[in-house]
Parts: structure tokens; sequence; C-alpha cells
């Protein structure tokens, strides 16, 4: 009775209509579970939905793509950018056309800028002992001779007391030795005696030539040992000169610091002059001959050419690198060249040679990358990312990127790659 009963009741119209609203929203569940699923999923079209929000500062032209995100990593005829003609009357484009142009033969190398060794100093103490004073600092001209630092020295006392007893006895030795003569001549001493005296006398002047010697090694000079004539004049400080005329270019030393004879205290260089420091490879060793001219040239100074003479080509070859050091003197009057500093260096070397060339001005770098504008058409362009070699004048060479014969944009370029 209960089953037929429960059977009566789902059949019952109430019953029908409850499971069809069931299966209805059901249904309708599945309908905007679907329409979600399509909603979130990315267009093959080109949809921007799950695309990285540009930032401020991208859209306000602060950060530039990369190359990579661009077209224009082949010679293609497709625009990269287009311009209405308004607008490229408003920002004023100039041309130039990528072209061959037939330079001399460079072999090319980088170096760096060091300081003449010959013409560089290092100063040490005389004797040793505690500094009293420091007179120059990094950086600072000297003139040679002039007084760098002052040391107190006991030392430096010592050998001037030295001085005054040797005196002493030389004096006292002279007097005797003039008297043993005299008596000699009257006959009233043995010739022994009047040799002993002699003796004597040149033994002590000996001593005494040595202990003017020593202070002369000190720093004292002739004026001041002869002028040495008790112990109220002895002085126990040193003067440290400064060896030759040149700037201060290493300082080991402080006030209050004791030294010895070993130390160094300064280096003073004279910078009028210069070594450009390069390394070559042993393919162009047959190139590098000594006396030849070189060119270079310094990220410092992108305008400014400068030249000097290989004075010496080391005959050694390093083993893992496979080059072999030249060194280049360079005059250096107005002291533009910085110890330290980079230079990109340029030997001529026989024969010319056919390359494409292109404006330096139309170069634009995009983090490691250079690139330049193509001109396709009318308010077209597409952008370029190149391979370039060395420069010629006011040119560079290009490996790739561009042929010869189109229209690159020189003047104006920045402003396409704001557009961009």
């Amino acid at each position: 009775m209960t089953e037929s009963m429960t059977e009566k009741n789902l059949n019952s119209p109430a019953s029908k209509r409850r499971w069809l609203w069931i299966a209805l929203v059901i249904a309708l569940l599945g309908v905007i579970a679907l329409a979600a699923i399509n909603y979130r999923r990315p267009s093959k079209q080109g949809s921007l939905a799950g695309r990285e929000v540009p930032t401020v500062e991208q859209a306000a032209g602060r950060e530039v793509p990369s190359v990579e995100s661009m077209s224009g990593n082949s010679l293609t005829h497709k625009a990269d950018l287009t311009l209405a003609p308004e607008m490229i009357e408003r920002i004023k484009l100039q041309y130039a056309e990528a072209k061959t142009q037939t330079i001399a033969n460079q072999l090319r190398t980088t170096g760096t800028v060091q300081a003449n060794a010959y013409k560089e100093t290092r100063v040490t103490p005389l004797v040793g002992g505690r500094v009293a004073a420091v007179n120059v600092q990094l950086g600072d001209v000297v003139k040679k001779g002039q007084p760098l630092a002052v040391i107190f020295s006991n030392e430096l006392a010592e050998a001037q007391m030295k001085l005054l007893t040797i005196t002493a006895d030389l004096q006292y030795h002279t007097a005797q030795y003039e008297r043993a003569q005299k008596l000699a001549e009257l006959g009233a001493i043995s010739k022994q005696e009047r040799e002993e005296a002699e003796s004597h006398f040149n033994e002590h002047h000996a001593e005494h030539a040595a202990a003017q010697q020593r202070l002369k090694l000190l720093g004292m000079s002739d004026a001041q040992i002869v002028n040495l004539k008790d112990a109220s004049q002895v002085k126990s400080e040193v003067t440290v000169p400064a060896p030759s005329s040149g700037i201060i270019t290493a300082r080991g030393v402080n006030v209050g610091q004791v030294v010895t004879m070993a130390d160094s205290l300064f280096s003073v260089t004279d910078l009028s002059t210069v070594w450009v420091i390069a390394n070559v490879y042993e393919k162009d060793f047959g190139a590098m001959r000594t006396g030849a001219k070189v060119n270079f040239t310094t990220p410092s100074y992108p305008n400014r050419n400068f030249n000097g003479t290989i004075s010496y080509i080391d005959p050694r070859v390093d083993s893992a690198s496979r080059t072999a050091q030249v060194r280049i003197e360079v005059a250096n009057p107005n002291q533009m060249l910085k110890l330290g500093m980079f230079v990109d260096v340029a030997l001529n070397s026989s024969g010319s040679q056919a390359v494409l060339v292109i404006p330096k001005s139309a170069v634009q770098n995009v983090g490691n990358e250079q690139i330049v504008f193509v001109a396709l058409g009318v308010g077209q362009f597409q952008l370029r990312k190149l391979q370039l070699g060395e420069d010629a004048g006011d040119s560079v060479r290009v490996m790739s990127g561009v042929k010869a014969g189109e229209k690159i944009v020189t003047e104006g370029s920045f402003f396409l790659r704001a557009e961009m």
C-alpha cells in the first residue's frame, strides 16, 4: 500500500511541475557556466583579455618596448608605424640614404689608459720615524723639491750628534798631526811617531767625511751640515721632498703614523704623456710595428679623436686569449685622458674596402640594441635592428639591417620611437 501511494505522489501534477523547475534551474546554471568560460578564454584574433595592463610610465612613453617586441627584424615591406601627413610636417623629419663608402682597412681593438711608468715615482722616506706633518693631498700638483711630509726621527738626531763627536776628534787629531810634523822637522820625534800621528789624522778625516755623507742621505743640505757647530743646532725633523714634478696619484701615510725606509708614502706621476695598453690578437701581429701611428676614441669624449704612436710590442702571447699587449704612447698636455679610461683603438692596415654606412645621427639605442627607422612610403616607417661595425667619420658601418639605397630617418627619429 505504501509503494502504491509513493507512485501516486510521483505521478501527481504538483510533483511533475517541481521536477520540471529543477531541470530548468540546472540547465540555466550550465548556460551561465559556459558563458563564463568563453568570456575568460583569450581570443585568437588579438583580444586584450588576459594581457598585462600597461603602467602609467609605459603609457606615457617612459619605458621603451624591447626590439624583439617590434617587427622590423627582417627586411620586409611591412610598416611598423603610419603617420598622418600633418604629423610628419609638424615633427619635420629629415632623411638620408644608406650608401656604400670606401674606407681604409683597420684593425680595431680596445685598451685602457695607464700612467707612463717611466714618469711615475714612488716616494719612500730616507729615514724611519713618526710622521709629524703631511703637506699634500691626492690630486695635488707638485713641483720638484716641494716638501711633501715631515718625519720626526731619532736616527737623524743621532747622526748629527755623531758628526759633532767626529768633528771634535778630527780637530784634536789635526792639531796632533800638525804638531808631529813640526817636531819631525826639528828631529824631536822619530819617523814612526810622525807616521802614527798622520795615520790617526787620516782615519778621523775619513770618518768625518762618512758622517757628512750620512747626513746628506738623510736629507740635510750641504749648508745645514756646514753650519752644524754644536748640540743646540741638532734637529730631529726630516723633510720628504717631491722627487719630480707631477701629480700626487697615491698617498699611503697620515700624521702620527710610524714609517720605515721600506714604506711607500706617495706616488708622483707626470701625466703630460700616458700609455694606452691594448690587446692585439695573434692573427693581427703582421700589421703591428713599432713607430706606427694609431687613432683611438673614448666614450668620455664622443666627438674627439686622439692619436698616439706604438712604442712597444710585448713579445709574449697570452696562452688563454692568444693576444699580446701593445703599448701606445700618447701626449696628454691638458690631462683629458684619465688613468683607467677605456678607449677604442684603430690601426690602419694595407688596402681598402667598400662598406655600407649610415649617419650616426640616425641610430637609436634601445637597451643593448641599435635601431633605425626606414621610410617605406608616404607616412610609413619600419623599425630595423642593426648590427654595426666601426665608425667612419660622421657615419658608421652597417653589417646588417639595411640595404644600400634605402632611405632612413636621421632628424626626428626620436619622435617616431615615442610614437611606437
